[in-house]
């Protein structure tokens, strides 16, 4: 296995790469939901369609994305947040990796859930530029990946307000998700296995099973659950399923958030 990493406008440029690659299985996409379910939201010309132009195998493994702040923050949920923000209008500011990002819209999202709260989104290039503000207490809120939230909340560099997952995260017990305070509130990251739409049935069963074999692995599932990241291992129909109800989700997100990239 080739792995060629295709770097470039939030992923949509690998993205399209493999949607106009040859439908041999010899090019796949690991794909992060992003590019698949929210991209086409955010780009007014995006040059593939992901339903159309891509085949579903298998949705490997999901996970949520943690709130966290600075220590000395004082709120310490997102009841407490919400509050906060409710009586100091357009005074309290997030961090995030960029405009469109779901660490971005996730905030969008719970303001768009809670009403009437006026933030200030600060937007940076990439995760590690914001975090560290955030670290130095220059900007008090960040969602990060649940991998890297696991060790930043540990070692006490910074506090786990909220998961944005349904429900609480395995690694995170003590921590509660977002949808305790704000009922259907669900952003999960989620990478899986897609191919060239045209790719032939029986290729496209022969990768997903090798692949569901790989994930029940007990080495796999340990890696998985030490970095705080749950296994799916679903059909190319379940997965193609999700697809469109994530695309569907994340419209009605996008459109209150008012993110556009193009």
């Amino acid at each position: 296995v080739v792995v060629e990493n295709r770097t470039g406008a939030g992923g949509t440029i690998g993205t399209d790469y493999v949607a106009k690659a040859a439908p041999d299985g010899y090019t796949l996409l690991f794909a992060a939901d992003a590019t698949i379910t929210i991209a086409p939201h955010l780009y007014s010309n995006l040059p593939y369609d992901p339903v159309r132009d891509l085949a579903p195998i298998v949705n490997v493994a999901a996970g949520p994305f943690v709130l966290m702040a600075n220590p000395a923050f004082p709120p310490n949920s997102v009841k407490e947040l919400i509050a906060l923000v409710q009586t100091q209008p357009g005074k309290v500011s997030y961090a995030s990796s960029g405009a469109g990002g779901q660490q971005h819209l996730a905030m969008e999202y719970i303001r768009t859930m809670a009403g009437s709260m006026d933030m200030i989104h600060v937007p940076y290039k990439g995760f590690g530029q914001g975090i560290a503000d955030v670290l130095a207490n220059q900007v008090p809120l960040i969602f990060g990946g649940i991998t890297a939230s696991i060790q930043l909340t540990r070692s006490g560099k910074l506090k786990a307000l909220a998961v944005t997952g349904p429900r609480r995260a395995k690694a995170l017990p003590d921590v509660p998700a977002v949808a305790e305070t704000l009922p259907g509130f669900d952003i999960t990251a989620w990478y899986g296995f897609m191919a060239p739409a045209a790719t032939p049935r029986e290729i496209v069963k022969k990768i997903h099973d090798d692949s569901v074999a790989v994930i029940k692995r007990p080495d796999f599932l340990e890696r998985l659950a030490r970095d705080g990241i749950e296994p799916v291992g679903n059909t190319p129909e379940e997965f193609a399923a999700q697809i469109k109800t994530d695309l569907a989700h994340w419209a009605r997100i996008v459109k209150a958030a008012g993110a556009k990239l193009d």
